[in-house]
């Protein structure tokens, strides 16, 4: 949503706000020094948006806005901040043009950028602090507030966005990154989609990492330099009513390291008992992402790339200690989760979320369960709270190692959201 400050002769000026501030506790943690963690985060940003309607009927739009966050207490689970972190900085800096029919959308700039549900690309979020600084030379230094992932925007895009009249729409788009974490990351891609409002949309993606700083912050992603990435993927109801589904399937080959031969699939279903007291959705999901296999030459590690949060706890980050401290990281693992959510009320959404974590291929052994309950509150137009207790039991050889022991780890989290 947006605020308008003035509106005139097809010339609009409106500011947005976006603000979050989290309390997180862990009963262990994964930094190499057992024992517990506290810690807050938070950040606030704001956006100044322009559009101007043109003679012949197109727009001029752009955008500016500024992120403010850090972290304080103990730093995060996994040790990408310590507590001592902040920063104010450019968040979105973006002009783009709109025919009058639509029909083609270029922007340019500092700005998001999602493809699909956010399974490979939901901007640029990662964020670490100074957890790190000792081996990457404060490179990897972005702020904090690592969890809540305030900082999605692309340090530099050109998107091009075709829509025409029909089923059928297309991104090209170059991205960008300046985040060390990701070493700086630039892809070139080119996006497909069939949309059909009853069915749903089915997408095929191509792209390439035409740019990588190999050896860059930790060194996770050289393999990634040069490397092709296919995706094929759908979600929709298939025109049947309360019934959800979504599948991806990604190819990773190629690299201008090391020859790449990864893949990684997931295959889900939900079901909406509108007819049931407070709605209940039933969603059953599995997915795989490859490992190395230490008979080739190859990496078969499954390259994850920009995913994020999209539609709801869970995608992309799977569990909620899992994927943000205790590993697996969608790489190298299975993945089994159930949800159940109800709506006890109109304005509260209550979730129950069972994961069962695998190793694949040769890839370190981070085989856990985890069990996530969560609530959103929509207290008004403006303000959200999403309390959520969780239980990450560790099974496998890495994470027990990671940990320092094999105990359950509980994990309480409290979340205030601000929207305007």
């Amino acid at each position: 949503m947006a605020a308008v400050i003035s509106e005139e002769n097809g010339k609009t000026l409106s500011f947005n706000v976006e603000a979050m501030a989290a309390t997180m506790s862990l009963d262990e943690n994964y930094t190499g020094t057992p024992g517990d963690k506290q810690w807050q985060e938070a950040y606030i940003k704001g956006d100044l948006l322009g559009s101007s309607l043109m003679d012949n009927g197109s727009t001029l739009y752009g955008g500016l806005g500024l992120i403010a966050l850090g972290t304080r207490g103990d730093g995060d689970g996994l040790g990408l901040t310590t507590g001592d972190e902040s920063d104010l900085d450019i968040e979105n800096a973006y002009l783009g043009w709109q025919s009058s029919n639509s029909l083609v959308d270029l922007s340019v700039g500092r700005q998001m950028f999602t493809l699909g549900d956010g399974f490979l690309i939901a901007g640029d979020a990662i964020s670490p602090g100074k957890g790190f600084d000792s081996v990457s030379n404060g490179s990897l230094d972005r702020g904090g507030a690592y969890y809540l992932a305030g900082r999605k925007s692309f340090d530099n895009t050109a998107i091009l966005k075709v829509d025409p009249d029909g089923p059928v729409r297309g991104d090209l788009f170059w991205l960008k990154s300046d985040n060390q974490y990701q070493q700086n990351t630039e892809l070139t891609g080119l996006n497909l989609e069939y949309v059909d409002d009853a069915m749903g949309t089915l997408g095929l993606s191509y792209m390439k990492a035409t740019d990588v700083d190999v050896g860059a912050g930790l060194a996770l992603f050289d393999n990634r330099d040069g490397m092709d990435i296919v995706s094929l993927r759908g979600q929709g109801s298939m025109g049947v009513e309360n019934l959800f589904l979504s599948f991806e399937y990604v190819s990773e080959t190629g690299g201008d390291q090391v020859e790449k031969d990864a893949n990684a699939w997931y295959v889900e279903g939900g079901w909406t008992f509108a007819d049931l007291p407070w709605t209940p959705n039933l969603n059953y999901r599995h997915a795989e992402f490859s490992g190395d296999d230490s008979s080739t030459s190859d990496d078969e590690t499954f390259d994850p790339l920009f995913f994020g949060f999209t539609r709801g706890f869970g995608t992309w980050f799977q569990g909620e200690v899992a994927a943000n401290y205790g590993g697996p990281f969608n790489s190298g693992n299975d993945v089994d989760r159930i949800e159940m959510t109800v709506s006890p009320r109109e304005d509260l959404l209550v979730g129950l979320q069972y994961w069962d974590f695998g190793p694949q291929d040769n890839a370190a052994d981070n085989s856990a369960t985890e069990i996530d309950l969560y609530a959103l509150w929509t207290i008004n137009d403006n303000w959200v709270f999403s309390p959520m207790i969780g239980l990450y039991e560790p099974e496998g050889s890495a994470n027990i190692a990671a940990q320092g022991n094999s105990d359950d780890n509980l994990y309480l989290q409290a979340v205030l959201m601000y929207f305007y």
